[in-house]
């Protein structure tokens, strides 16, 4: 059985498409099974030292047989063991590359492969590391025979493509993790935190900014852009995205502003890039810039400067520096209110962030934030 060029293009694109949906490898198995004239078609992980494996995906496969599979019939697999002495992208055809009187005899063909009919298998480890592999394989059943070079070719076309979708996908799989974390972190922090573009089209808002995000509480969205409740604080707070949109990460573009409630309560926003690393993680548009706005009331984040010292190895005055900058001061701010120079605040900030790890004093105050030292009281 031959493909046409233009039937191989479409298996090759309906591979990409899995590559974004994996939802889509049944599709492609279906197709690639029809191509092949076989009865099932698969993509399968195992671990041969631990005999342990996984269907990635399938088709014409009896989850009950799978089951089998994975409890037991993988440490009999002749064909991995064979395979297993090729490189990663060898095409095996078992009537050519395996004994067949051997394989006749052994407990994996007579209670696995022949009470399936799927006597007949063609494949290729797509991965090898160590001693864990990615088969991509087809079967056929008695009545239609065995595989040939025609077919065999037809997997040598597709098995770089299924190589490369599958590595795709785990690492669109690997971001979306590391996205879900990273706002999932940002979700339990008792201020509130979002997320914008210049524009002030809110990204992302935590569940503490969005109790807040009403126009009794002095901020809130309209034509999906913040808004507060005056336009002079709104065009504040604008001015104050815009300067941080376009500065990079970890200077100190933005800045502080207080915004008024309707109680007379008022809370204090700071504006500031984000990481660079974090807007990756988010998907934010970075060609327009990526802000965080830090929303709190005053004295909300209360941290013991000595327990501070004690959990990243600051000194006492490092400590109280980070506590106030924690409590949204400024270093300018924190410098008077500590009676030191703005030059040694600098300074101490510096050794701050080298203790600590961190690249801004946003990331400063998102590590002091969510550190278990942000629900104790000082004594």
């Amino acid at each position: 059985m031959s493909t046409s060029e233009d039937g191989v293009l479409k298996l090759v694109g309906m591979v990409y498409d899995a590559a974004l949906d994996e939802h889509k490898w049944l599709t492609f198995l279906e197709a690639f099974t029809h191509a092949v004239g076989g009865c099932s078609a698969m993509l399968r992980s195992a671990d041969l030292q631990a005999g342990k494996a996984g269907f990635v995906a399938s088709v014409g496969y009896d989850p009950a047989w799978q089951t089998a599979y994975c409890n037991h019939f993988v440490k009999l697999d002749c064909y991995n063991h064979v395979m297993n002495q090729y490189a990663p992208g060898k095409i095996i055809l078992s009537d050519q590359h395996m004994d067949q009187t051997e394989l006749r005899k052994s407990e994996y063909y007579n209670d696995y492969l022949r009470p399936q009919d799927k006597v007949h298998a063609f494949g290729v480890f797509l991965i090898k590391e160590g001693s864990r592999s990615l088969v991509f394989a087809a079967q056929r059943d008695k009545r239609a025979g065995a595989f040939g070079e025609e077919q065999a070719r037809l997997m040598g076309i597709l098995a770089p493509h299924v190589t490369r979708a599958v590595q795709v996908h785990r690492r669109i799989g690997s971001l979306t993790v590391e996205k879900e974390w990273a706002l999932g972190a940002l979700d339990q922090l008792r201020m509130g935190v979002i997320l914008t573009n210049r524009s002030g089209t809110p990204l992302f808002v935590n569940r503490a900014a969005e109790q807040m995000l009403a126009p009794s509480h002095g901020i809130g969205v309209y034509l999906n852009r913040l808004v507060l409740n005056s336009p002079p604080e709104t065009a504040r707070l604008y001015q104050l995205i815009t300067d941080a949109a376009e500065g990079a990460p970890g200077t100190t573009r933005g800045g502080d502003m207080r915004i008024a409630l309707s109680n007379g309560e008022f809370l204090h926003g700071m504006v500031m890039p984000i990481p660079l690393e974090l807007s990756a993680r988010l998907d934010a548009a970075l060609a327009s810039g990526c802000v965080a706005v830090f929303l709190s009331k005053p004295g909300g984040l209360q941290l013991p400067p000595k327990r501070l010292a004690a959990l990243y190895g600051l000194s006492p005055a490092e400590a109280r520096l980070a506590v106030k900058l924690a409590a949204f001061r400024n270093v300018e701010q924190a410098a008077d209110e500590l009676c030191i120079a703005v030059s040694t605040a600098r300074a101490q900030l510096r050794s701050v962030f080298a203790k600590t790890g961190a690249q801004s004093q946003s990331e400063l105050l998102m590590l002091l934030a969510t550190g278990t030292l942000a629900h104790c009281r000082d004594d």
